[in-house]
């Protein structure tokens, strides 16, 4: 009788699976042979993050810079074509995020992140000026600050005279620059216990884990795993900890009954010092309304997930590739000595991070190599010709920066580290439009990136102006892999000689 059952339920599901795979299939991509059911979900099923990577490498090797996979019967096509990307990001029908962004809902709600449509139109253009560069000058102070505390948990680290793994200290110092600069209050996530500071890196775990185990973007499934308790328990710190800074920055602002004259015109920006980016949400108005305290919570979570994590991948590859090649360190740190002088106490500010332009070089050339955000996704909303392929509504994409960045077409030698491809003075390498992606491109390119290459400008110089940075061996090389962030699989370990 079971097995009776069994047969039946496989063969709904072998139907369903082929109905599917009949009415989405694109059959101009090439792509993988496919099972019945599972599609190409055995190639990713039950390993993790490092041969994720590897696996999407190896099918981009084999099928180029197109292709297509199936993960049960749902249709994922791999993009790293710059003539292919420059169409889905300057297209409005691509607007859409793909489906794996729904796991992160209950945290980020429909902010910037993850919202389209109309609601993401009308947030993007109220909160642009927030990034306004008078705002973004405020914030340098902070990053400074924050890097003080960091040097002091080098120096304290250096001592033994062996290499120690830099992620968890990077990851600490980006997430209390970025809660004091999007909330306006510290986390002391560098100086003590912080439940908030756990909260944060232990969702990011939970979210990664459902992101690439396709059965768990199931809510049902999802809550009855083990993992799910504790999912709910770090929410509500999280929760718990937004809605009272909240509070506290209406409180302090003296925000009554929805009243409050708005200060988000040009003219105005600026005139106040250290504005924390909430301080600009509880006073944007959309349509003559301000913001609700959910959508202004959304906006907050939605800049704490996306501004630590990746500003620690980058940071913590660029000292990496720092330490990698001692000659080009030391022209860094030449540079900077130049323009901030010898005194290490002296504080950093929006003009020197303006001049270091050779550093600016070899900030995107470690951003091309490890790129920060190695996928990002859209999903298709109608039907529609991408460079004359028909593609069928509800079809996600991903964008392959990782591999784009990687391409011998595009960045010849691809794994030297060769800061001068982005010198803009030389006509000797010159990449195409469109092959150079780390903060995505089009209407929904990064809203702060010129925030997060200060931060890592500010960061990265200063511990080049205490520490000259060392490989434990000369052929190390730590192992990436790719959650929603590329980060180190085991860690990346170096060592800290201190300048005198």
């Amino acid at each position: 009788m079971w097995l009776i059952i069994l047969l039946l339920f496989a063969l709904i599901l072998s139907i369903y699976f082929f109905g599917q795979k009949k009415i989405n299939d694109p059959v101009h991509i090439v792509g993988p042979p496919q099972l019945p059911i599972l599609g190409n979900g055995l190639l990713f099923m039950n390993v993790g993050a490092v041969e994720i990577l590897r696996q999407l490498q190896k099918l981009w090797h084999e099928y180029g810079s197109i292709y297509k996979i199936f993960l049960g019967s749902k249709l994922w096509i791999i993009v790293s074509d710059p003539k292919l990307i420059e169409e889905i990001a300057t297209n409005p029908k691509f607007l859409t995020k793909s489906d794996d962004y729904d796991v992160m809902e209950e945290w980020l709600g429909r902010g910037l992140l993850t919202s389209s449509g109309q609601k993401w139109f009308t947030h993007r253009k109220a909160l642009t000026p927030a990034f306004h560069f008078k705002i973004l000058e405020t914030f340098v102070p902070i990053f400074d600050a924050q890097s003080d505390i960091l040097i002091r948990k080098l120096e304290a680290q250096s001592k033994s005279g062996k290499a120690f793994d830099i992620f968890p200290l990077i990851k600490l110092y980006a997430l209390d620059v970025i809660c004091e600069t999007a909330m306006g209050t510290s986390c002391y996530a560098q100086l003590e216990d912080s439940a908030y500071a756990k909260a944060i890196e232990k969702i990011s775990e939970i979210l990664n884990w459902r992101v690439f185990h396709a059965l768990a973007w199931n809510d049902l499934y999802f809550r009855m795993t083990r993992k799910y308790p504790e999912y709910k328990k770090q929410l509500q710190i999280i929760y718990n900890f937004t809605n009272s800074v909240i509070k506290s920055r209406k409180n302090n602002l003296g925000i009554n009954n929805n009243e409050i004259s708005t200060i988000t015109k040009d003219e105005d920006i600026g005139m106040k010092k250290k504005m924390a980016l909430l301080d600009i949400l509880l006073q944007t108005e959309i349509d003559g309304k301000l913001l609700t305290n959910e959508e202004i919570r959304e906006e907050v979570e939605s800049f704490m997930f996306a501004g630590h994590d990746t500003t620690t991948s980058a940071i913590t590859f660029l000292l990496y590739n720092l330490a990698k090649c001692p000659e080009i360190q030391e022209k860094v740190y030449m540079e900077i000595s130049n323009i901030i002088g010898d005194d290490k106490t002296t504080k950093i500010t929006l003009r020197h991070l303006n001049e270091m332009k050779y550093f600016d070089m070899v900030i995107k050339e470690s951003l091309r190599m490890h790129s920060p955000v190695p996928f990002i996704a859209r999903r298709i909303e109608d039907d529609l010709l991408l460079c004359d392929i028909p593609l069928q509504s509800g079809t996600n994409i991903a964008l392959g920066i990782y591999l784009l960045h990687h391409d011998p077409k595009y960045f010849p030698e691809p794994e030297k580290f060769l800061p001068e491809r982005f010198d803009i003075n030389s006509e000797s390498e010159k990449y195409a439009n469109f092959s150079y992606i780390p903060f995505s491109a089009g209407s929904r390119n990064c809203i702060g990136q010129k925030f997060a290459l200060n931060e890592i400008k500010s960061g990265a110089s200063k511990v080049l102006r205490n520490f000259i940075v060392k490989l434990p061996q000369p052929d190390y090389e730590p192992i990436v892999k790719t959650e929603i962030v590329l980060k180190p699989a085991n860690g990346v370990y170096l060592n800290f000689e201190k300048r005198v």
